[in-house]
């Protein structure tokens, strides 16, 4: 199989728009769904914005999917997995694989970028010795986590094979009061983040602005960052808390359970959440990531011990 398309057709930079619902994307997803499985591949094409098209021509489009369905077959069944502006992703299954298909979209809601990455493997990773505390108190969700690309798009990124993203939501599964449009709006801004464990302080990044929701710091990836050393070979990173929240400096020592700062959106990040792993040395762009495991917990409000969550968790700390 040609590995070229696993990685990525297009993508142009995009920008989210808040007039747009998931509705436009569904609809959009079902029309290219439509056109490819009946090999109507200019129809995919002629929804492309204008700038897509000027570098994405009609022979390179329908050579692509052509190489795709020979490879793969025709798309049996497409889930809503989330919405991670300006990208909606959906768990798509094709005769012969498994993927996660990324739309992107204009405020026209013309096609901006398209990516297919496999998905559905397990990681094997190594584990932390270090079993954690949750790092909030309440009731928190898991948008990304466990070993698999279907839960936890971390997984391509070797330093953050085992991370999770949490963040809270209300009884009717938002994440925000309004429109969304201001931080304060989010349950999980302000909320405090506690150390999930002893160790050392090796690294603190403060002073980074909270985005406005929606929009992206790519400047500095982990916004406002905590790193705590846990052990040799165990370093615990926190990562997007608020601008000029964290108390605590670098040669601190900190207690399980100390705060640290406050729930942010600086950096990556599209709305307030915190973004938490352990890899293996302190260098991002060297390190592995380890999968942890939390010492007691509740998941969807029973009591667990020794469990790493998993997307779609509900957890709360006891």
């Amino acid at each position: 199989m040609n590995k070229s398309f696993f990685v990525v057709l297009f993508m142009l930079n995009s920008q989210f728009f808040f007039g747009q619902t998931r509705d436009d994307y569904d609809q959009v997803k079902e029309s290219i769904i439509i056109a490819y499985n009946s090999g109507e591949y200019d129809s995919i094409f002629n929804s492309y914005s204008a700038e897509m098209q000027g570098a994405l021509s009609l022979e390179k489009t329908e050579a692509f999917f052509k190489n795709l369905k020979s490879s793969v077959g025709n798309i049996i069944e497409s889930e809503f997995l989330t919405f991670n502006p300006p990208y909606t992703i959906y768990a798509t299954e094709f005769g012969g694989a498994a993927f996660m298909f990324s739309l992107a979209l204009s405020e026209n809601k013309e096609i901006t970028g398209l990516k297919f990455t496999p998905y559905g493997k397990e990681t094997n990773l190594a584990e932390a010795d270090t079993m954690l505390d949750l790092p909030f108190e309440g009731e928190w969700y898991v948008v990304w986590g466990g070993d698999t690309k279907k839960d936890n798009y971390h997984v391509e990124h070797p330093a953050q094979t085992g991370a999770f993203d949490f963040l809270v939501i209300n009884d009717d599964l938002k994440t925000h009061d309004g429109d969304g449009s201001f931080n304060e709006q989010y349950y999980a801004f302000g909320k405090e983040i506690l150390a999930p464990a002893a160790g050392e302080v090796v690294m603190v990044v403060d002073g980074i602005y909270d985005n406005i929701p929606g929009k992206i710091n790519p400047d500095f990836m982990t916004g406002n960052t905590i790193v705590i050393k846990l052990k040799d070979g165990e370093f615990l990173w926190l990562a997007h808390l608020k601008k000029h929240s964290i108390k605590v400096k670098e040669g601190d020592r900190v207690g399980e359970g100390q705060f640290l700062g406050l729930c942010g959106n600086s950096g990556n990040s599209t709305e307030p959440h915190l973004h938490m792993h352990v890899q293996d040395e302190l260098k991002i762009n060297q390190a592995k990531g380890l999968k942890n495991h939390f010492r007691r917990l509740k998941v969807k409000r029973k009591y667990i011990e020794n469990y790493s969550p998993v997307r779609g968790d509900l957890i709360e700390k006891i």
